[in-house]
């Protein structure tokens, strides 16, 4: 069950839908405790302004939720997904360009029928203040530590892909340079061994980011994957590059030979490499996403 002292990290208007899904009564005393503890998650504000012209906000925001939307068709053509589980997230300026919103997936939507008109936003209190739907608790204690952990990661995937996944529930982690994707996560990888179970608290989000610290991947152990990035075109590149690694270094263990490693010099020299270049494949590989998931891409900004 989740605690009612919990609910004072998710913002009033996602406690008052919690406690009816699960016949809780709000008591006076509750609301006060809601509306007096809910933290802004102020540092999702980076270029210091806390408002744009409204037509740069709106176009911006429908650009996000449209990568978004894309990012969950892909990944569900891929099949990175869990049912109706797993979570995305994006920050982007709120539609009427006061301050920022986060972009994530309201629950219950399978991943193949989303549009950018369905991703429900996220005000800095907790609560939506952009489309309809209850986002789950576990997605937005996660994203919201996330976020706030770490400013500079506008991007958040917490996905469960079969090899990846696989990778981190080895006694040994053993994931290395093996493999020329493999290059791409050279030092930018960290592991989560500290599974605890169903996240409940905001505080499990802080935790996650101080695992992940600067990099951009967490192997969250017996669990699934974090990754970040600045933007949804890195990311998702980042999320399928890394799951090719995985597969091709697991489908080479499973011979039971050993594997050649990639020096240490080689490996180094190929990541400052492949971060200079990375924009040369992340962005045309996802417009061919866009292209093939066959997501709206235009809108009638009014």
């Amino acid at each position: 069950m989740f605690a009612l002292k919990n609910l004072t990290k998710l913002g009033v208007t996602s406690a008052y839908a919690f406690c009816r899904r699960a016949n809780i009564a709000v008591s006076t005393q509750l609301v006060s405790t809601l509306q007096h503890n809910t933290k802004p998650f102020s540092t999702l504000k980076t270029d210091g302004k806390s408002k744009l012209g409204l037509e740069e906000a709106r176009r911006t925001n429908w650009e996000g939720r449209v990568d978004l939307a894309a990012a969950f068709r892909g990944l569900e053509m891929m099949d990175f997904h869990e049912g109706i589980c797993n979570h995305l997230s994006l920050i982007v300026p709120a539609e009427n360009g006061d301050g920022e919103v986060m972009l994530m997936n309201s629950y219950g939507n399978h991943w193949k029928e989303i549009e950018p008109e369905s991703l429900v936003g996220i005000n800095e209190q907790g609560d939506t203040v952009e489309g309809t739907g209850d986002v789950e608790i576990s997605a937005k204690t996660i994203h919201l530590g996330i976020h706030q952990a770490r400013p500079d990661a506008k991007c958040a995937f917490h996905v469960h892909p079969p090899y990846t996944t696989a990778m981190g529930m080895l006694q040994d982690l053993p994931f290395g340079m093996y493999h020329q994707n493999s290059l791409m996560f050279y030092n930018d990888f960290a592991y989560d061994r500290e599974y605890g179970g169903f996240s409940q608290d905001i505080t499990e989000g802080q935790r996650i980011a101080t695992h992940i610290k600067d990099k951009s991947v967490l192997f969250m152990c017996n669990h699934g994957v974090m990754v970040v990035g600045q933007n949804v075109a890195d990311v998702f590149y980042y999320v399928y590059c890394l799951e090719r690694a995985c597969m091709f270094q697991a489908l080479a263990m499973s011979t039971g030979r050993e594997l050649t490693k990639i020096p240490d010099d080689l490996s180094r020299e190929t990541k400052i490499i492949a971060d200079k270049e990375r924009h040369l494949y992340s962005g045309p590989f996802f417009e061919s996403i866009k292209r093939v998931t066959g997501v709206k891409t235009s809108k009638t900004l009014q």
